[in-house]
């Protein structure tokens, strides 16, 4: 049986830096196939969709809501010539019944022990409309990425640099933030894979990676137990924010924490404090900058853009609030009549799609705008992608030369 994987174009924002990442969730899907299953993997952002490509079954997988749109285009435009088609994904696990309607068969949450047992299924001819399980995957026992499937070199490059692997190393949050849909889509439980699970993976990776696990912070031993065993492994990693405690981020700079991702919605000397720290041990921050939140108004949006160019960040990536499917403000605005524009290729997290509640929707726009042409009118975000870059070639060649040493060191003593 042949199996063809398809991860839709997704509309970016217009001022992110111009790179694509190789997308996770479709290459842990085929590493969830039987053996007996030659899976292939197309992903549309970087090369075009064969929609006659050989395949017995296709498979369409749904990351970002929006990218829902396109995903149900290549559906129906596939079934329309009569292929099966199977989504699933996280947007599938948010908006079930709605996927449903594009596909022979779905997949609702986490793939591992479902989507082999669809494809077993459809072999038998006995195809189910829908897969789901009570619960969640066994953590314990998640195969590891088909990493081989994605074209890297050819692919995923920006400026001559190789780009990130994405890793995940635990799934769920205990947390429970307002604009996150992570509680519902992965349990408010800590999902923790066997280190050595996770260290496997890590080798087959290049050495520049995304931990994309929703908060290591959530955790603090297993931060510290992360970072140790990572330790000596010559992998520069980016990943969402790490506790800032003087031992974890000496743990994490040993690592090769590169940078981090912190979300700022608000004016707080604490962001300041924890910018600081973050540079003191050499972890440089990107600050994902999230605007439209109830207590926003026009006067508050222009003190916190001054407030950011104050606080040292070494990227910012400006968003506006959006309530995805299953969130806790997607409830509320939803019960206040607030959500104004139900088109999900406007979900993007780059428009406004609701009614703020202290300023103009068109307002919001403008100074989401200027909010980006404000805070990079001095130093360009791509200048300032090219300093994090230079940043990570030095401590790389500084790596280089320290395992040398370590090695001429241990030759010696032998």
């Amino acid at each position: 049986m042949k199996l063809l994987l398809i991860y839709p174009a997704w509309p970016k924002l217009a001022n992110q830096t111009p790179f694509t990442l190789p997308p996770l969730g479709v290459i842990q899907a085929a590493a969830c196939v039987p053996p007996d299953v030659e899976v292939s993997v197309v992903d549309e952002n970087v090369q075009a969709v064969d929609l006659d490509a050989e395949a017995d079954i296709i498979g369409i997988s749904i990351m970002l809501t929006c990218q829902a749109p396109r995903a149900y285009e290549l559906a129906d435009e596939l079934r329309s010539r009569g292929r099966p088609v199977v989504l699933g994904g996280l947007h599938v696990a948010l908006c079930p019944d709605e996927a449903a309607s594009h596909a022979d068969s779905i997949v609702v949450g986490e793939a591992e022990g479902l989507l082999d047992r669809l494809l077993v299924d459809f072999a038998r001819g006995s195809l189910e409309s829908s897969y789901q399980r009570e619960g969640f995957a066994d953590i314990t026992a998640l195969p590891n990425p088909r990493r081989d499937l994605h074209d890297k070199q050819t692919h995923y490059s920006y400026k001559g640099w190789e780009l990130v692997y994405l890793v995940e190393t635990s799934r769920g949050c205990r947390f429970n933030c307002y604009p996150c849909c992570t509680p519902y889509l992965g349990g408010r439980q800590h999902r923790i894979r066997p280190m050595d699970h996770v260290l496997s993976d890590l080798d087959a990776c290049s050495d520049t990676l995304f931990i994309v696990d929703n908060s290591l912070e959530q955790n603090v031993a297993y931060e510290k137990d992360l970072f140790r065993a990572m330790a000596g492994m010559g992998k520069a990693w980016v990943s969402h924010p790490i506790s800032c405690e003087p031992e974890v981020l000496r743990l994490a700079a040993d690592a090769g924490c590169w940078y981090v991702y912190h979300a700022i919605y608000t004016i707080s000397d604490k962001i300041r404090d924890r910018i600081r720290m973050y540079h003191d041990h050499g972890i440089g921050v990107e600050g994902t900058i999230l605007l439209g939140m109830d207590d926003h108004d026009e006067d508050f949006i222009r003190r916190f853009i001054d407030f950011l160019l104050t606080i040292d960040l070494d990227l910012a990536e400006f968003t506006i609030l959006t309530p995805f499917p299953q969130t806790r403000v997607y409830a509320e605005l939803e019960a206040e009549g607030r959500i104004i524009d139900r088109d999900w290729r406007h979900y993007n997290a780059g428009e406004v799609v609701f009614r703020p509640r202290n300023i103009d929707p068109e307002r919001l726009a403008e100074l989401y705008t200027e909010a980006w042409q404000t805070f990079h009118r001095e130093t360009s975000q791509e200048l300032r992608m090219s300093k994090l870059l230079l940043q990570r070639l030095r401590a790389g060649r500084g790596s280089t030369r320290r395992r040398k040493r370590a090695h001429r060191a241990g030759s010696h003593h032998e």
